[in-house]
């Protein structure tokens, strides 16, 4: 093998593979079981320290490419040898895209059917029983009032793409300040996104989206922005198999829309000392293809969870 096709020679890969491993692991082991299980908080520290790794091995990543100012740079192979029409990473960006496409089709594929598995609580001639238990009752029922939130992170992500597409164009035509502005308006986008998840979790998770105008009875009408009797005293990723495949599904996403503000602020960084240009911008382009894939998933997600 050639020098030119040699290994780029940085453990970064290495350490972000352990560290999501390690944040996964600690994430099952700490939220399986029952509430009477011990060790949760030796758990928690192992998610804790993947979550830690993964910020390291990306920061480790990012320094490699800092100072690169070429197309490709000097270690990286410059094109597939299959397809000399795309460069490496625009390859490995794509395949990596196919997997996460894998990731979301299997948890809304999974969402969809435990929903078909268990009857709507509206269903004519079905007895859900005096807690609910035995029906399925939507996160869109417990989160109809407040629908505003997620209405608004709609319009933020799908916004923050287009933000990300100027902000290429203003790179391919040199203007690093406009780059820098647009990149800035996309992180601004998404942090917006992720303060208003966070937010509504915490109303969930507390109750405090119905309020004490709901009088919680068997019998009640829940579609009336009320709650059903089992989600009296919140609504979490324990209490049902609902709020089991809400808040993953979601905060999965969620992980994502992070993981792009962490890119982004590398990006930010080296857009406002120029340098992106016509030359060099790539970078700026396969973070647009991750960023837009993010966005796409969430047309997805909002109406399975927020309307369905």
């Amino acid at each position: 093998m050639s020098e030119e096709h040699g290994h780029h020679g940085t453990p970064a890969p290495l350490v972000f593979s352990v560290a999501v491993a390690l944040m996964f692991l600690g994430l099952i082991m700490a939220t399986a079981g029952g509430e009477d299980k011990e060790g949760d908080t030796g758990y928690w520290f192992v998610f804790i320290l993947g979550i830690a790794g993964m910020i390291t091995g990306f920061m480790m990543w990012m320094q490699d490419y800092w100072d690169q100012d070429s197309e490709e740079g000097v270690e990286i192979v410059g094109y597939h040898p299959f397809w000399a029409s795309i460069t490496t990473r625009k390859f490995g960006m794509w395949i990596f895209l196919l997997t996460e496409v894998m990731v979301f089709s299997t948890l809304l594929s999974a969402y969809l059917r435990y929903r078909a598995a268990l009857p709507d609580y509206g269903a004519i001639g079905v007895d859900c029983g005096l807690q609910f238990e035995a029906c399925w009752v939507p996160a869109a029922d417990i989160i109809r009032s407040h629908l505003i939130f997620g209405v608004i992170n709609t319009f933020a992500l799908l916004l923050s793409s287009l933000t990300v597409v100027l902000a290429l164009y203003a790179a391919r035509n040199n203007n690093s300040k406009a780059a820098t502005r647009y990149l800035i308006a996309t992180f601004f986008l998404g942090t917006l996104f992720l303060i208003l998840k966070a937010y509504e979790w915490w109303e969930m998770k507390n109750g405090h989206f119905w309020g004490d105008h709901c009088s919680v009875t068997a019998g009640q009408d829940i579609g009336h922005h009320c709650v059903a009797p089992k989600y009296e005293h919140g609504f979490w990723l324990d209490t049902s198999l609902e709020g089991t495949t809400f808040y993953i599904t979601t905060g999965i996403h969620g992980a994502h829309v992070f993981v792009g503000l962490l890119a982004l602020g590398y990006l930010i960084a080296k857009a406002n000392k120029e340098g992106y240009n016509e030359k060099y911008h790539d970078t700026i382009e396969l973070f647009g293809l991750y960023w837009h894939y993010v966005d796409v998933v969430w047309v997805f997600v909002f109406p399975f969870f927020y309307l369905y």
